[in-house]
């Protein structure tokens, strides 16, 4: 073999070696990686009725059309609003409309709420109306909840039927303004 020639193979080998060693890395028993995670806002609430599930039907029962007002206390065997949130949240409550059976009707000023932020009962309405004012944020790992009383007076002369309205609770991160939907 001639000197040119062990010297190109001399070079060569070096660059192989030089190229694969990181291949060849010394091995650890520990390794370490910083982790980095973003944790974003979350506004989340539900409402439940008498204990029951999320979103749960709010079950006024059976009453006589006799112009005295009825009560539904708030609490685990009423109405319950819960907040999941990690932010500060305001909280508004609105109705779909009167309580319906066909074409007879309950107004929605005979149907009330008390609750939260609202410390004397309200009819409530077609539009959002604040109820809860910077509420706290929850806990790590749990939730806050607040009792909402709820009143309904029917009518003297109200026909008999099943009536329905929709009750809508709307979460936004504190001071962000009334919400538009639902």
């Amino acid at each position: 073999m001639s000197n040119k020639s062990f010297i190109l193979l001399t070079i060569l080998i070096f660059f192989l070696v030089l190229c694969a060693s990181p291949v060849f890395a010394a091995q650890s028993t520990s390794s370490t990686q910083p982790v980095q995670v973003i944790v974003n806002d979350a506004v989340a609430i539900s409402a439940t009725w008498n204990s029951g599930p999320r979103d749960s039907t709010i079950n006024l029962g059976s009453v006589l059309p006799d112009g005295s007002q009825n009560t539904y206390n708030g609490g685990a065997t009423g109405e319950q609003l819960y907040t999941y949130s990690s932010v500060k949240i305001d909280v508004y409550t609105k109705a779909s409309g009167p309580l319906t059976s066909g074409s007879n009707s309950i107004a929605l000023t005979n149907f009330r709420y008390m609750g939260c932020s609202v410390t004397t009962a309200t009819a409530f309405t077609q539009n959002y109306y604040k109820i809860y004012d910077n509420w706290q944020k929850a806990p790590q790992g749990g939730f806050r909840v607040e009792p909402i009383t709820l009143y309904l007076t029917v009518p003297l002369g109200t026909n008999p039927g099943s009536y329905q309205t929709t009750v809508y609770f709307s979460a936004v991160k504190h001071n962000a303004g009334a919400p538009t939907t639902p």
